[in-house]
């Protein structure tokens, strides 16, 4: 026996060395780049005067403009304020190759590796039991690796470049070019795949994959004859595969479309003669154009399709299903961050973005204001209602430097607006101590019945707000004019809606130009706007052919579509025709979408929730025992909230309150003296009278008062939401001045001021209302152990106490928050 737990202990010893060791290798991966790079000793003296010559001339432009101040007696604050922003760029960079290394660590080793090394980097399907491996994925993809790098070139030259070279234009960078791409030998890496088998429709496969990107790639581009390059690219983000329809042959599905549901998280570093850009402030132009063409490319409402069958038509795989139209009306702010700070007095300039998906609206500035009041309407086509998530952010205009200051941010789940049809909602902003912004939102259906077009359009047309929706599905065109004799033209499709134009992109040297591809507009007034086609040369910019088509002719035709028309083209040869087809969908306010609460993962849930249970029935104060003597036994209270009368023991001992004017004379004087008796009694039995109500309520003993909360942990965003909806039954309703109370969060154990969350007072009540809802950033691997502290604090007076009524603590590793839960909560008396 002992030989034998010897060797076990020598066993296990040596799995924990062979563990530790390679957990001490992964740390050495993480370590910063540039205290790896110390550790590396040039191999001769060429390269490391080299090296010397490039630091120096890094450096020569500061050590300069430092003597050149000193020459001109400029003051020493000129000089310490270069070195404190050299040393905040230092510190910036060093925490973004951390980052870099940290992620590429995580695509390099096994899953075993990164949990040993990082616990709190875990892969998806760890903290989320819906999500499995995909070791088996990551393995294939590994082998086909270099064939996808050749394929994803093509695409980058193709689709990302122009738009890229258009978007520096605006910068005043012209001449963008790409000189080398290469994906490097590491492939990104799956961390989990979903696979959805509610809420989908029977010919389809949906599936989600938590990738990232943190490999090898070398790409090289040259900006006004500038050389530049990027190199240590990362992209992470939630993935869907959609695989439709169903066919009955090999493969058998007909197509597969490939999208971001939101925009994926981008960081980069800068290499070469335009590394000045990569410095905070500046680097924000490229990095904003890039994330802008991913966004073009891979995030809703765009998609990468692939038609896989021939049995199958495109435009079933091609052309968009809307699931409908949210309306954002960004009304108002209040008590955001006073960022222009003197002697601490200052407003902010305000302004607020709003993102669904791709599509993305600013407000205008507001300046020199913490409340600002915008009125903002905006639009977004939402494809996947059911997990699309609308981002807002608050910034504050800084026209001095352009470096914009982050005011707060917020998340609205689209799936809880489309729940109920519209919402009015104060929703509080993350990342900041203080800030609400006000927001109406409303969810229109998609329907092809033009009947319900003249019943909604008036109201939205009045406000220059959209009635309808138009696909319009570009397929080919035939027999095109040459441009110019001695070459065949290089044909696009520009497409105009009302006020707003889209493009297809370019077929280079051809007659017969195939596109598929789909464009979605909103539309103002179907009855009378056009819509507009134009085929333009793109080497020459002429027009090779347009064509008119009136949207109130598609309102006759059944189920108001133009299938796979060929249309003839006026300006153009004989025989020239393009070909489309079209679609038109009336916008319904106000309608819920079908299908039932079991969602595809957004993270969230609706802040309005369900129905939540009824409270606990407060006292009767309707009705009172009326007894021979006149004397009562119970005096009424003040409590003024609606109940249910409580039942009479017998009906001869027993008069309601709402009866009393039918009674006789002899009766009303009774009454008159048992009113005169409670007057007198008030006062010394006020205690028993509280007490005695709660003991109606059903609150247990050592209870005074009850919260109302909903719980609810968002896994996709890592966020813990609460929403306080109402407290019942505080302490002091039977006082001639009720509390002003209001209810403070803490996440427990941090105290300090970023755990502290707190509603608005309510005044002069014992029975609040509240629903304001509040965020917490929280790792799943924390949760189980962190407490809510709710405490009801009492704000009466301007200069009082602020005294605590009543409180609770909250474990939420007792609850299971993957749903939401609304509970009501017993809050017993401070001590």
């Amino acid at each position: 026996m002992t030989d034998t737990k010897s060797t076990d202990d020598v066993t296990i010893s040596r799995e924990m060395s062979s563990s530790s060791s390679k957990t001490s290798s992964l740390e050495k991966e993480i370590v910063p780049v540039n205290r790896s790079i110390k550790k590396k000793k040039p191999n001769s003296v060429s390269k490391s005067l080299v090296g010397l010559c490039k630091i120096a001339a890094k450096h020569l432009p500061l050590v300069f403009g430092v003597y050149a101040m000193g020459y001109f007696n400029f003051s020493i604050a000129w000089i310490l304020g270069i070195v404190g922003i050299t040393a905040a760029t230092d510190q910036w960079r060093k925490e973004r190759n951390y980052r870099m290394s940290t992620a590429r660590a995580s695509a390099i080793y096994d899953d075993k590796d990164v949990i040993m090394a990082r616990v709190s980097d875990l892969p998806s399907w760890v903290f989320f039991p819906d999500f499995d491996r995909a070791e088996w994925l990551n393995k294939i993809l590994k082998q086909v690796w270099p064939n996808v790098g050749h394929y994803v070139r093509n695409i980058i030259l193709e689709s990302v470049q122009p738009g890229i070279r258009e978007s520096l234009k605006a910068y005043k960078l012209g001449g963008f070019k790409m000189e080398k791409i290469s994906l490097g030998t590491m492939p990104f890496r799956v961390g989990g795949v979903k696979v959805y088998d509610k809420n989908v429709s029977r010919n389809e496969i949906v599936m989600d994959m938590d990738i990232c990107y943190a490999g090898d790639c070398d790409i090289r581009f040259s900006v006004k004859g500038l050389k530049g390059g990027i190199k240590d690219f990362q992209m992470s983000g939630m993935l869907r595969v959609v695989m439709k329809p169903l066919i009955s042959q090999i493969p058998l599905f007909g197509g597969i479309q490939i999208f971001f549901l939101n925009s994926p998280s981008v960081d980069f570093n800068l290499i070469g003669v335009v590394d000045v850009l990569d410095m905070p402030g500046l680097n924000g132009i490229l990095r904003r154009v890039i994330i802008e063409q991913i966004g073009a490319f891979l995030v809703l409402p765009n998609k990468l399709t692939f038609t896989l069958s021939d049995v199958v038509s495109p435009i079933a795989v091609k052309i968009p299903e809307p699931s409908g139209v949210l309306r954002v009306r960004v009304v108002e702010a209040k008590q955001l961050m006073k960022m222009d700070r003197v002697l601490g007095i200052g407003k902010s300039d305000p302004y607020a973005i709003v993102t669904v998906g791709s599509q993305e609206f600013r407000t205008k500035t507001i300046y020199n204001t913490v409340n600002p009041k915008w009125d903002f309407y905006c639009e977004f086509v939402v494809h996947e209602g059911r997990s699309q998530l609308c981002f807002l952010r608050i910034f504050d205009r800084d026209e001095t430097t352009g470096d914009d200051d982050s005011l707060g941010k917020a998340t609205v789940d689209i799936y809880s607006i489309a729940k109920v049809g519209k919402k009015d909602m104060w929703v509080t902003l993350e990342d900041v101590k203080s800030g609400m912004i006000h927001l109406e939102l409303t969810w229109f259906s998609l329907m092809d019945d033009p009947v319900m077009l003249k019943m909604h359009a008036a109201e939205t047309q009045s406000l220059g707000l959209s009635s309808a929706l138009l696909i319009v599905y570009v397929d080919s065109a035939t027999s095109l004019p040459s441009a110019r004799t001695s070459s065949k033209p290089d044909p696009y499709v520009i497409v105009t809606a009302g006020n707003r134009s889209e493009q297809t992109s370019a077929r280079m040297r051809t007659c017969d130009p195939t596109w598929e591809q789909a464009l979605v507009f909103l539309v103002c007034n179907p009855e009378s706007d056009d819509l507009y086609l134009k085929v333009m040369d793109q080497k020459t910019g002429g027009e090779l052919g347009m064509e008119k088509i009136t949207l109130v002719s598609l309102l006759t035709l059944p189920e108001m579509e133009l299938s796979h028309q060929p249309l003839s083209l006026k300006n153009s040869g004989p025989e020239s025709k393009l070909i489309v087809s079209i679609r038109l969908k009336v916008m319904v306010p106000g309608q819920p979408m079908e299908g039932d609460d079991t969602i595809l993962d957004t993270g969230d849930f609706a802040t309005e929730p369900p129905s939540p249970p009824p409270p606990p029935p407060p006292p009767s104060a309707e009705t009172v025992k009326v007894k021979p003597d006149p004397k009562p036994d119970v005096p009424v209270g003040n409590d003024t909230q609606n109940s249910t009368p409580a039942p009479s023991a017998a009906a001869s001992d027993t008069v309601s309150l709402s009866g009393i004017s039918e009674r006789t004379s002899s009766l009303d004087k009774s009454m008159s003296s048992s009113t005169n008796t409670l007057s007198v009694t008030k006062t010394s039995l006020d205690r028993e009278s509280s007490i005695r109500r709660r003991q109606k309520g059903g609150l247990p003993p050592g209870v005074v008062s009850q919260v109302q909360l909903t719980l609810r942990y968002s896994s996709q965003r890592q966020r813990l939401i609460i929403v306080v909806h109402k407290v019942s039954q505080l302490p002091g309703g039977d006082q001639p001045d009720p509390p002003d109370p209001y209810v403070k969060l803490y996440l427990l154990p941090d105290r300090s001021t970023n755990s502290k969350r707190k509603t608005d007072i309510v005044k002069d009540t014992v029975n609040p209302v509240f629903d304001e809802t509040f965020e917490y950033t929280v790792a799943p691997i924390d949760l189980p152990a962190r407490e809510l502290e709710v405490s009801v604090i009492n704000r009466k007076g301007r200069f009082a106490r602020s005294p605590l009524m009543c409180s609770c603590v909250v474990i939420l590793g007792h609850h299971d928050l993957s749903q939401a839960v609304t509970q009501w909560f017993d809050l017993k008396p401070s001590e």
